[in-house]
């Protein structure tokens, strides 16, 4: 009766209500409590000992089409949790202006796994790491003077201030004690690792402050952050529940025992258990074993602890969403468009063998929900599909952007610009031998008069020189009278972890030399090209 009440209630209005269901909603959800039982190292729900066991799924990474669909079949493995972190860029790609539709519509999720009997593990950040563009923060937290990212730093704090008075409001009727199916919010976002070691704890005061204010002191906050005790101490507050993340080549026995040296009671999770793994460019496709994520589910579960699959179910990076990894300056990858993740579900939201060995080690210990097995969805097959026009980007460059003069360096994010390409020409006459670039973020082609000469990418090198083949007089017609030098550069995906998110400026970063001489200061014509709109037909 509490759950129809409730739904009644948020979905239709409270002037909707039957007298009947006004008199019994406070007696519903002063019944519901979700708490940590210190003492025996558990939760309890509603009073009585309780483990969640959770599949990992992003809202911004699955179509909103399948979001019913991967929740269910993750329900069909005996998980009881979903769990999901909340993407600030996906809700405010502009400064001020919030997007709630569609894919972004968190509420809807929510209601979702609700309706379906599952709970929530919610992460909203705001920064969350995930292999996500700028760990989900905003592109335009970097036009914001003195910024420091994930310190008490005033620009940053003002606008997570400004975001969490918008969000939170809307997530506080989906906590558990008020009728909905939050269990845990999680503060932050392994901030032990950001560093080395920053520690800021008025930070991370200021966060879960912010998440009291608007979701109440009756949720069940936690901090999250790998086996170290330097990073456990440092990304822990006073009095909050410790969770861990490791994957199946630890063993939770002994992650366990490293956990009650910092935190001697309470209950033992793995909120990240990595069943799979991220993929890279230039990397193979990961593979971590089935077998071997049965056995260490079985042993968490053992040692009665809660568990939640990062991933369940993958997705996919659509668009320019993809992260990036630059741990130093000159070290720099990529995050591929999939994020199939090696997990239990595919991209596709198909059953793996992965699937069918979780869910036989949990028929050990819950009984799994009635209905067929999920299968493998079919799939549709098409003839080769031939493209059969193309354009070109010169031709058409008044369709695709507006064009500015302007001097070096100068890149995307002054044109609030967050992701796709930019383009720099200059009209240069005379002889030229070399072409040297230098902070490119982060793929740079250079073409002269149209006729590509060379390229280079951040992944092997952020400086580089184009060597201007020998025969540049035959090539170029117009030699040595004036000629257009182009350098397109494109922005592979913005850093997702570390403290050189806060440099991450995507274009020409800092130089460009022509046979040594510095040209920045020429009349440069630079054209923003974010792509994420349509154009017309050309």
């Amino acid at each position: 009766m509490c759950f129809l009440v409730y739904n009644t209630w948020f979905e239709q209005g409270m002037k909707e209500l039957s007298t009947l269901a006004l008199l019994l909603l406070p007696l519903c959800l002063n019944s519901r409590s979700f708490t940590v039982d210190w003492e025996n190292d558990r939760f309890l729900k509603d009073g009585e000992p309780y483990s969640y066991y959770s599949g990992g799924m992003h809202y911004f990474r699955v179509p909103i089409e399948y979001w019913e669909d991967r929740m269910h079949k993750i329900k069909m493995a005996g998980m009881n949790t979903i769990q999901t972190y909340i993407s600030w860029n996906s809700h405010e790609e502009v400064e001020g202006q919030f997007n709630f539709e569609g894919g972004n519509n968190i509420t809807h999720f929510l209601t979702l796994a609700q309706n379906m009997g599952l709970n929530v593990v919610l992460r909203p950040g705001p920064y969350i790491c995930a292999e996500w563009r700028f760990g989900g923060l905003p592109y335009w937290l970097l036009n914001k003077p003195g910024i420091e990212f994930r310190k008490y730093s005033e620009p940053y704090i003002e606008a997570i201030a400004k975001w969490f008075a918008v969000l939170l409001p809307q997530i506080k009727p989906f906590v558990y004690s008020n009728g909905g199916p939050i269990i845990t919010v999680q503060v932050e976002n392994e901030y032990g690792a950001y560093g080395p070691w920053v520690c800021d704890k008025k930070y991370l005061q200021f966060i879960l402050d912010q998440q009291r204010k608007y979701l109440g002191e009756d949720v069940v906050y936690y901090t999250l952050d790998n086996t170290n005790v330097k990073r456990l101490e440092c990304g822990n507050l006073p009095g909050l529940l410790k969770a861990l993340d490791f994957g199946p080549d630890k063993s939770p026995y002994w992650q366990n025992k490293m956990l009650r040296k910092y935190q001697e009671k309470g209950p033992f999770i793995n909120t990240e258990f990595w069943a799979g793994w991220f993929d890279m460019w230039g990397s193979d496709h990961a593979n971590v074993s089935a077998a071997l994520v049965a056995q260490r589910l079985d042993e968490m579960i053992q040692l009665n602890g809660s568990v939640n699959f990062y991933m369940f179910e993958g997705g996919t990076n659509f668009g320019f969403s993809n992260g990036a990894m630059s741990k130093r300056p000159g070290k720099y990858n990529t995050r591929v468009t999939s994020y199939d993740y090696n997990a239990a579900l595919s991209e596709a939201g198909d059953p793996t063998d992965k699937y069918y060995a979780i869910r036989k080690v949990m028929s050990k210990y819950v009984k799994l929900p009635s209905g067929p097995v999920p299968v493998p969805a079919p799939k549709w097959k098409s003839d080769p599909i031939k493209f059969t026009r193309k354009t070109s980007l010169f031709d058409n460059l008044d369709s695709f952007s507006k064009c500015v003069p302007a001097n070096l360096p100068i890149t995307m994010e002054k044109f609030h610009q967050s992701d796709g390409y930019i383009l720099y020409q200059l009209q240069w006459s005379g002889g030229l031998k070399n072409i040297s670039l230098y902070g490119v973020h982060d793929r740079a082609v250079v073409y002269i008069d149209r006729q590509r000469i060379g390229a280079f990418d951040r992944r092997s090198q952020v400086n580089g020189t184009i060597v201007v083949p020998p025969n540049f007089k035959s090539r170029f017609s117009h030699y040595p009278n004036s000629y257009t030098v182009s350098v397109f550069v494109e922005n592979l995906g913005r850093v997702n972890h570390g403290s050189y998110m806060g440099i991450d400026f995507k274009g020409i970063t800092m130089m460009v030399t022509f046979d040594g001489v510095n040209v920045n200061g020429k009349e440069w014509n630079v054209c923003p090209l974010p792509m994420n709109s349509p154009y017309p037909e050309l």
